[in-house]
């Protein structure tokens, strides 16, 4: 028997090609009449007639898959997991052992205590004293054996033991004595047991650094007690947002919406942290990152439902689920074996992050103009955040409204199966979806960025950035390109921040980077690729002026600013075995003294080394200050492009990449 088209891997590909072959002689002449369509309700209304693809329509059927969760399987992996166990393999058994945490069913519940403890376990083996303790609170919080519980207390005391915290050592200790008695040692064995521990309680209740902790624990108890958790999930480092006041939004004909410097911008100042309003994490670190905030995790929580998915806490999978997991779960192998790109996904989640009525009442009003400042005023989870973006819909070829329209049609079936529209479907509200789709498809399509992770590879002494997913941070959506852009990027989980890497006088753009940078990319290849995938034109600096690549650069000549009295802004190129001391202007006339400019190249040379040896010793943020006052000090009297400085501004980029989300590979 053929297997369905839907079951196939990347079979959304092949639907497209199978219904253009369908179409036959008029479907070149059908997808053109899109271009006549003038808003995306009726280019999904116009596609959804066409007999040729409503006769397609049989190949893509959707059904929810819950084919991970295996009590069987999970027997399996347990099995091998005690295997690599009793080996002494601690990494494989770990790994084994969060397999089959995954895979259990959520009605198993003893098997998934048993499993977290087992986890715990191989963790306490590897000095991981911090998530061992996480696992063991997972595993007493489930139906975990009573004649077994006291182990995981002596385990657990051993581990506050181990990270000092005494309080919490003399506690567990005590619970394990009292879980004991429930147990099936034998009484010489439960008498050892008691007597280790009591040694043990006794010598730390004499310690006097006990009593100290044990009274700034509860100092910090109370002060947390009148802390609300709403208020305390709001704190997380990971979630404060930040736009600077030295950020100033700002619009105009030529330059459309674009961060502008409200106030002299320094090096290295932070200048945006912002969540994203969607993100979607890639299929490959689906078992490696938490789903909700993207940070790497070894103690997963897993999903009620799928085997999809993993979660770094019990709060990151409760909002996920709360949020838009509830609709995904069961779709997600769907979504994967589609081919659908993350661009794709993240226009689904969009939708399945807020209720059908939301988008329904929204609808009305959605392309009303609002001016810049009611657009920055909506609160950040108004999808009128995201729906303003750039999509150039009036340059948008027909054949690929066609393309973006069977996309949103799929994810809409998507949707439907999931039950995101109720028992019994209304076309009215499915149709309506299907155009919010057709919007969010375009807007994503040139305001993504992606969420990366530093892979240092420490035997190689190599560090390289991978991308783990995508997002949008409708602040930052706003802010233009550069291919010599004044800020850097990193993330902590999926939340990204924005640092400066130049002075930025007050008044002049703030631009990021959308990919090509002058000191890799030719201005040629610059061009097409920005062209190609963001439709514009690059007009700045680099570009106008055709900078060299890193490696062409000239090193026989040093570019000083001009420091005439006239406020001239032109370069002074001289070259390095210049025996004079003041150099004519050739723009203004005027003489400019590169006696100090000199003097700073030699200092920077030391200084130099000093932030080199600290970058490597992994001593990050005393580099980043010594990378930040070398760059201060350079362009003060020099002007890029020019080679020190640029490698200056590289070594302090990689500093703040080593402050985000890093991944240490031995």
């Amino acid at each position: 028997m053929k297997m369905p088209l839907s079951q196939q891997k990347g079979f959304f590909a092949q639907y497209y090609l199978k219904l253009r072959a369908a179409g036959g002689a008029s479907c070149e002449a059908d997808i053109a009449k899109l271009s006549a369509c003038g808003t995306d309700d009726e280019r999904v209304a116009y596609v959804d007639q066409l007999a040729w693809v409503r006769a397609g329509d049989a190949e893509l059927q959707v059904q929810r898959e819950f084919n991970g969760k295996n009590a069987t399987a999970a027997a399996e992996l347990k099995e091998r997991a005690t295997t690599a166990f009793k080996q002494k393999k601690w990494l494989e058994a770990m790994l084994l052992y969060s397999r089959c945490y995954v895979t259990l069913p959520h009605d198993k519940i003893s098997e998934r205590a048993v499993a977290l403890a087992n986890r715990s376990a191989t963790l306490y083996h590897m000095q991981k004293h911090s998530e061992c303790l996480v696992d063991i609170r997972r595993a007493l919080e489930l139906e975990y054996p009573k004649e077994l519980v006291y182990k995981l207390y002596e385990r657990q005391a051993r581990c506050y033991m181990a990270l000092k915290d005494y309080p919490r050592t003399i506690s567990a200790f005590k619970k394990c004595i009292t879980a004991s008695d429930e147990s099936t040692l034998p009484a010489d064995r439960r008498s050892k047991l008691h007597l280790e521990a009591m040694t043990m309680i006794k010598m730390l209740e004499k310690d006097p650094r006990t009593a100290k902790q044990a009274a700034k624990q509860q100092k910090l108890k109370q002060a947390n007690a009148a802390t609300s958790t709403q208020e305390q999930a709001q704190t997380l480092p990971h979630e404060k947002e930040f736009v600077s006041p030295l950020v100033r939004i700002d619009q105009n004909a030529q330059e459309g919406r674009f961060a502008r410097a409200a106030a002299d911008v320094q090096v290295g100042q932070e200048l945006l942290v912002e969540r994203p309003y969607v993100a979607v994490l890639l299929e490959k670190y689906a078992q490696t990152h938490c789903e909700y905030c993207f940070v790497r995790t070894v103690v997963p929580v897993a999903c009620p439902g799928c085997s999809d998915v993993i979660y770094c806490s019990e709060q990151c999978q409760q909002k996920a689920a709360a949020k838009y997991h509830r609709f995904e779960c069961g779709l997600l192998p769907v979504i994967w074996r589609s081919g659908a790109s993350i661009n794709n996904h993240m226009a689904l989640r969009i939708i399945a992050s807020k209720p059908l009525d939301y988008f329904l009442q929204l609808r009305s009003s959605l392309d009303e103009q609002l001016s810049l400042e009611q657009l920055l005023s909506l609160p950040k989870d108004d999808f009128r955040r995201v729906a303003h973006l750039e999509r150039h819909q009036k340059e948008r070829p027909a054949s690929n409204f066609f393309q973006y329209v069977l996309m949103a049609r799929f994810l809409t079936r998507c949707l439907q199966a999931a039950g995101y529209f109720g028992g019994e479907p209304q076309s009215e509200q499915v149709d309506a979806i299907g155009g919010l789709l057709l919007r969010c498809l375009q807007f994503i399509q040139f305001n993504t960025h992606e969420v990366a992770e530093l892979h240092k590879y420490g035997a190689e002494g190599r560090e390289k950035s991978i991308f783990i997913g995508g997002a949008i941070y409708p602040t930052l959506a706003l802010f233009n390109h550069s291919c010599d852009p004044g800020v850097v990027r990193y993330f902590r989980g999926n939340t990204i921040h924005i640092n400066s890497v130049r002075p930025v006088e007050a008044g002049l753009p703030i631009n990021e980077n959308y990919g090509p940078i002058y000191t890799q990319d030719k201005r040629e290849d610059r061009q097409a690729r920005l062209k190609e995938l963001y439709w514009f034109e690059c007009n700045c600096d680099a570009c106008l002026e055709n900078w060299p690549l890193f490696d062409q650069l000239p090193r026989d000549i040093i570019r000083f600013r001009c420091e005439a009295p006239n406020n001239c802004a032109a370069i002074i190129e001289v070259p390095p075995t210049c025996n004079d001391f003041m150099i004519k202007c050739v723009t203004c006339g005027e003489l400019t003294n590169i006696l100090k400019g000199l003097k700073v190249m030699q200092d920077t040379e030391m200084m130099t080394r000093t932030a080199k040896r600290l970058y490597d010793t992994g001593d990050y943020a005393k580099a980043l200050n010594k990378f930040v006052d070398l760059l201060r000090i350079m362009y003060e009297v020099l002007a890029p492009p020019f080679p020190d400085f640029c490698e200056c501004q590289q070594h302090l980029k990689d500093c703040f990449l080593n402050l985000g989300n890093v991944y240490n590979l031995n």
